[in-house]
């Protein structure tokens, strides 16, 4: 039976060392690298901004030209002559905007375009967030599944110390029986880890835009240094970077444009033609002018452009009130990322300093005392366990704390060296 499960733990080892290329291992600044290139969401965010950008100088030019060409024949009055008059009228007619309303217009559009580049960068930060999210994750699988290789070595010399014991009666069969268990429990929890790192795998790879079948090497925790944050500066940080706070910025610019703007809609626009005219009756050949205005002030018209006034002053206060809103999250959003933060980093250096250390030294005196038959195989197993849970705990808590930087790095807007 022992063999059996050997054997099972041993076949799923070697089948997860083959899917993460050969033992290979991938920086984490090697996949952000990738997801920034590849990225299929963040491609449609900087297509947006094409998109953006070619629609400024749209919104400066001036309407198409109108050419018409006309012919009006009509009977002549001479009773004695059945020929008719002939009319052949070419007219070109062009429309201006009362000065100044291409010129908001075009800044509108500036604007637009400045928000469509925000927006792809406040999508790179969800992006690098999501992937450190991912790497992190499959970082704490590839290490859990580290510690349960590294049980079933401990979990192999606890069955050599219990067959040593029981061929010179020390001990009873029992403790062979619980080892066995034991074993069964690793093996089960070595194919559940598997399964979940292929699909840690899969979701980094699907912001990778690759397959989610294709193979990813083993991840390794990036050098960190010690550092004490100031959570004033990083909010003041943050406020001055964040692409959202300059989003919702430009928006209340943006309604005050466009106020300004609704008021131009006051002012006439002009139309100009110029119409080549014949003249059959006098034998007039020769060219006109006619120029026109719009009345957006007629009594039935003015309402609109009022309306369109009173629309854009509401829309100012709205954008005011939500780039204020937007502040106050982005400062809460500092501070709750700082705070965990700082709560894994206490916990990483606990468990370095103190609770490891501590959980090693208490399986190795309780190996030695299981030897020389001053404790219970039970009690071993207890000491094996928690020493286990400790390791995993640890890993968890670095990378939650991975994690936790990347939200802190998403909420101040830049990285933090």
């Amino acid at each position: 039976m022992k063999f059996f499960i050997l054997f099972i733990l041993i076949c799923s080892h070697t089948l997860a060392m083959a899917q993460t290329g050969n033992n290979v291992s991938i920086t984490l600044d090697e996949v952000i690298r990738e997801a920034l290139k590849n990225n299929p969401e963040l491609q449609a965010f900087d297509e947006n901004r094409r998109v953006a950008h070619a629609r400024i100088p749209q919104m400066s030019a001036l309407d198409n030209p109108r050419f018409n060409y006309k012919i009006m024949e009509a009977p002549r009055s001479d009773v004695f002559n059945t020929s008719r008059w002939k009319y052949v009228n070419f007219e070109l007619m062009q429309m201006f905007p009362f000065p100044g309303k291409l010129a908001k217009a075009k800044n509108l559009a500036e604007i637009d375009a400045e928000h469509a580049h925000h927006d792809y960068q406040e999508k790179t930060l969800e992006i690098i967030e999501k992937v450190k999210a991912a790497y992190f994750e499959l970082y704490f699988i590839q290490r859990a599944l580290e510690v349960n290789l590294e049980n079933i070595g401990l979990m192999n010399q606890f069955v050599n110390i219990a067959k040593i014991r029981y061929a010179v009666a020390q001990a009873m069969n029992q403790d062979l029986l619980k080892a066995n268990v034991e074993l069964a429990r690793l093996a089960n929890e070595q194919i559940t880890l598997a399964q979940q790192e292929e699909t840690a795998k899969a979701m980094l790879n699907i912001l990778l835009n690759r397959p989610p079948q294709s193979p990813l090497g083993l991840t390794v925790l990036p050098e960190r240094t010690a550092r004490a944050f100031n959570l004033e500066e990083l909010q003041h940080t943050a406020l001055a970077t964040r692409p959202m706070i300059q989003h919702d910025s430009l928006s209340v610019v943006q309604s005050r444009v466009a106020k300004s703007l609704a008021r131009r809609q006051y002012w006439p626009d002009f139309n100009v033609s110029l119409e080549y005219v014949t003249s059959p009756l006098d034998g007039f050949r020769g060219w006109t002018t006619v120029a026109g205005i719009s009345l957006p002030f007629a009594p039935w018209t003015v309402k609109r452009q009022r309306g369109m006034v009173e629309e854009t002053v509401a829309d100012i206060s709205m954008k005011e009130a939500m780039l204020n809103n937007t502040k106050n999250m982005i400062l809460f959003a500092v501070k709750d990322a700082l705070v965990k933060v700082q709560t894994q980093q206490r916990l990483i250096d606990l468990y370095r300093a103190t609770v490891l250390p501590q959980a090693e030294q208490s399986l190795r005196a309780t190996i030695a005392a299981y030897q020389t038959q001053q404790t219970d195989f039970l009690s071993l197993l207890d000491s094996y366990r928690m020493l286990q849970m400790f390791k995993l705990e640890y890993y968890e808590a670095t990378a939650m704390y991975e994690m936790n930087l990347a939200m802190l790095e998403r909420a101040v807007g830049r990285k933090l060296e």
